[in-house]
């Protein structure tokens, strides 16, 4: 089975019982959980149930189920009915509507997507607001604010306790607290606890998801361990239903879920995972310490996946001086604990899937003046290494989504193909985007601009002016920017007059020279039939419209479903408001953040993302999770966004807000453990600095574990020795110390 260190005993010896797998980064996890399923199905070991699989990403649904199935079939078995892999949402949801009557009061209830949910709670809030107006500016320093930025400052306020709140009330919903029993925990804390409001502002929130029909995620999480705890039957049946319970990325649970999985698991329960690459508890309620302590548990057996063929050695042995550099030396020692000492293997000569090789040092460190200059050097270094390498993947990623639009600037004006990996990326909104051009000229068929917009997006993929050289004879040339060319010929020509024209015919004296000579004229001219057969569909029966939309533009499998849920949801959309028209359609798909992003993510989800070469991949580092490049960079490593001093930045501190009110999240955990009768920290700003450091620190690991074969990292300088001053940070400087002494 060509199995290393950890993959063989699991593969061989688990054969019930609590177990942990740690495995390292590249360590191979899902290949050998996915061997371990099948060896168990092949020889009847999971009888009398099936095995469960519960992973994080609906793209790793998929790839435990492809594995599995091509092992099986290697063995000369065809079923899928041993096993089941899910999200946890999926099998939460599957729990729900075995008894949707203790949810909601009918089994018509929708999982709201995270758009509307945004805007509910911003309602919410609103509500709240307007018979709390006083509590609403408590924390705001207004001392320090001029009356002109007074508004602006209320309305970004609102804005982030949109996100504090849902925060606080997904931690409410995890720990099984309802709306009224939050609220009287908190009827003591005063007014001038957050926690407090946000009791409040959950018992709106829950009513109007009820009113609504609506579930969200931590509803479904909530909801399940409810129904498994009051129902034994229920329970009794999903533990017959299924012997073994896996949880894949453990590191990244969070109470209830581990609660709901222990309760079906019955004492068969295998947990794989990395506690040094848990990065999410910032914006969720997962728990790392929930696997570390599952890996202690006297009753847990554990294998340790150590060795990875995914980087180079040179890459392997910066990943793991930066884990003991962290353990060792740590500027303040709470935080040496932060990372485990899970140190990576590289794996020996004799294996199948060697570590890569190069014939130099292939880590390089620069720090920049700014964060322009950083970006734009970035950028130019990694053209350079497109054209050095065309066959090899890079990707840059960025610590906060908000730095991402200098970097895409900068590859947009040296004319970079790129990919940007996040919810809103054009490669999830691509469906999205040929709806609403499509839609968005119907709509306005006169308006040439919208005419090239649609041809643009849905029509002519090609760049046309490949190819062109300076050498060539003018009669062999192309004609160069012909996209230019006809979107001012659109622009000016009337449209009707293209789509039906007198005598059957464009008249070609109306055309300029350069565009009836060039290539894209004739594609042009070639779709201005499916064009015709767009506009003149009955626009009435907008559901229809769409399907029309996409059997014209032949869209694939996946493109399909994401049209057939937009008509689906128009119709809906349309009987609420008969107001609504095309128009708006067409708006809403256009935006960069739609209220069909989230489903059109799970599609994208379900496809996986596999990076080109030739093309750049931008991302967070915290999208980068679970992928690997060729060639990565690593950018803006400041003391703001991988703070390592209790005196450095924090993000999540708000400068608007009065000095002890500055980090709202530190304040609801506190008083969270407060109600609840647990040990509370003296300081929790303090810890929540700490935690803040400790979870930066395993980020700045998984970012550097991405990288196989090149690795470049980088950091700015800026305002020094002033208010807002940005300098690199500690980590940086650190690894550079390393790097330079062996690139001697």
């Amino acid at each position: 089975m060509g199995l290393r260190k950890g993959q063989k005993e699991l593969v061989e010896q688990y054969r019930g019982g609590y177990c942990a797998i740690p495995a390292i980064p590249g360590g191979g996890k899902t290949h050998c959980l996915s061997l371990w399923a099948a060896e168990m199905i092949a020889n009847k070991l999971h009888k009398p149930g099936k095995i469960l699989i519960v992973t994080y990403m609906n793209s790793a649904v998929n790839n435990f189920k492809q594995r599995i199935s091509a092992e099986l079939k290697n063995r000369g078995i065809i079923s899928n009915k041993d096993y089941f892999v899910s999200t946890i949402h999926g099998l939460c949801l599957q729990i729900i509507k075995e008894k949707p009557d203790h949810v909601i009061t009918n089994e018509e209830f929708t999982i709201i997507d995270e758009v509307s949910k945004i805007n509910l709670i911003y309602s919410c809030i609103d509500e709240w607001k307007r018979h709390n107006e006083n509590k609403f500016r408590l924390y705001i320093d207004e001392s320090n604010l001029s009356a002109n930025k007074l508004s602006d400052t209320y309305k970004k306020w609102q804005e982030k306790l949109c996100n504090i709140m849902l925060s606080a009330i997904g931690d409410f919903k995890c720990r099984g607290i309802a709306p009224k029993q939050a609220m009287e925990l908190c009827q003591n804390l005063g007014e001038d606890s957050i926690l407090s409001w946000a009791s409040e502002i959950y018992e709106i929130y829950d009513r109007r998801l009820k009113i609504g029909g609506f579930l969200d995620f931590d509803d479904m999480l909530y909801n399940a361990k409810k129904i498994l705890k009051e129902d034994e039957l229920l329970l009794k049946k999903y533990q017959n239903k299924y012997s073994f319970v896996c949880e894949d990325e453990a590191q990244d649970s969070n109470l209830i879920q581990s609660e709901i999985l222990e309760m079906i698991a019955n004492g068969n329960l295998l947990r794989v995972g990395d506690s040094n690459q848990a990065i999410c508890g910032s914006f969720s309620n997962s728990d790392f310490s929930l696997f570390k302590s599952f890996c202690e548990n006297p009753k847990t057996t554990v294998y340790k996946i150590t060795q990875s063929s995914r980087n180079t050695v040179d890459i392997i042995n910066l990943a793991n001086y930066f884990v003991k550099f962290v353990r060792e030396k740590h500027p303040v020692p709470e935080c040496r604990e932060s990372l485990l000492p899970q140190f990576i293997e590289p794996v020996g000569e004799d294996d199948p899937r060697p570590n890569p090789k190069i014939d130099e040092y292939g880590i390089r460190v620069g720090i920049f003046k700014s964060w322009e200059d950083e970006a734009r050097g970035v950028v130019i270094k990694a053209q350079e290494m497109a054209r050095k390498y065309p066959d090899k993947t890079i990707a840059i990623l960025v610590p906060t989504s908000w730095r991402m639009n200098v970097v895409l600037n900068f590859l947009e004006a040296r004319h970079v193909p790129y990919e940007l990996l996040d919810n809103t990326s054009g490669e999830r909104n691509k469906t999205l985007k040929k709806l609403g051009r499509v839609i968005d000229f119907i709509a306005q068929p006169e308006n040439g601009q919208k005419f090239f917009d649609m041809m643009n997006e849905c029509f002519l993929a090609d760049s046309y002016d490949d190819g062109v050289s300076e050498d060539e004879p003018d009669q062999e040339r192309k004609t160069v920017n012909q996209k230019i060319i006809l979107n001012e010929f659109l622009k000016k020509y009337p449209v009707e007059k293209i789509l039906y024209p007198i005598g059957g015919e464009i008249e070609r004296d109306d055309i300029p020279k350069d565009l009836i000579n060039s290539s894209i004229w004739t594609d042009f001219t070639d779709k201005l039939e499916v064009v015709r057969e767009l506009l003149e569909f009955p626009g009435t029966i907008v559901e229809k419209l769409i399907l029309f939309i996409s059997e014209k533009l032949r869209f694939e499998k996946e493109e399909r479903a994401i049209a057939q849920k937009v008509a689906g949801d128009v119709r809906y959309l349309m009987s609420q408001d008969p107001h609504w028209k095309l128009a708006d359609l067409a708006l809403e798909l256009l935006k960069t953040k739609n209220m069909f992003n989230f489903f059109a993510g799970i599609v994208w989800d379900l496809k996986g993302y596999e990076p080109k070469p030739g093309v750049v991949t931008v991302a967070t580092y915290h999208k980068s999770k679970g992928l690997e490049w060729d060639v990565v960079f690593l950018t803006s490593i400041t003391n703001a966004d991988f703070p390592v001093n209790l005196d450095d930045k924090f993000i999540g501190e708000y400068w608007y807000l009065k000095e002890e009110y500055k980090n709202p999240q530190a304040i609801i955990k506190s008083d969270l453990k407060k109600v609840l009768g647990e040990k509370i920290d003296e300081d929790s700003i303090l810890q929540s600095k700490i935690e803040t450091i400790s979870e930066r620190a395993r980020l700045l690991y998984v970012g550097i574990t991405r990288a196989k074969e090149y690795l470049f990292l980088s950091s700015f300088e800026a305002n020094r020795e002033k208010r807002n001053e940005i300098l690199p940070s500690k980590y940086i400087l650190e690894l550079r110390k390393y790097i330079e002494e062996l690139s001697k």
